[in-house]
């Protein structure tokens, strides 16, 4: 069994080439004993973006608190605390903040 609190995990600027006030902590990996997904959380800042990218798996997504954008099809689509998204494999896909909260996700990705 593995157990952490959130407030234990130290958060690291997200590394995303075009992404400003990104960071993510890594709740759970490899080496806390998942052996076929990641999650993460994500939170992007007051102004902060990721940039339009895609990879090659699907991503599960829960939207904890904020509101924001995905830009997804060329499309803003309007995302807020409650929010699931399944985003396809090889989908361009990018997240802007918007309102006064950051804008806080989690996210499932495979290792």
């Amino acid at each position: 069994m593995y157990r952490t609190n959130l407030r234990a995990i130290k958060a690291v600027r997200f590394g995303e080439i075009g992404s400003t006030r990104v960071t993510m902590k890594q709740l759970v990996g490899k080496e806390d004993g998942a052996e076929k997904t990641a999650l993460h959380e994500i939170k992007i800042l007051k102004g902060g973006r990721t940039s339009v990218h895609s990879h090659n798996w699907q991503h599960q997504m829960f939207v904890t608190s904020g509101k924001g954008l995905l830009l997804m099809g060329g499309k803003p689509v309007a995302i807020q605390t409650g929010d699931v998204l399944v985003i396809p494999r090889g989908e361009a896909h990018g997240f802007e903040q918007r309102g006064r909260a950051p804008l806080v996700m989690l996210t499932v990705t495979p290792l």
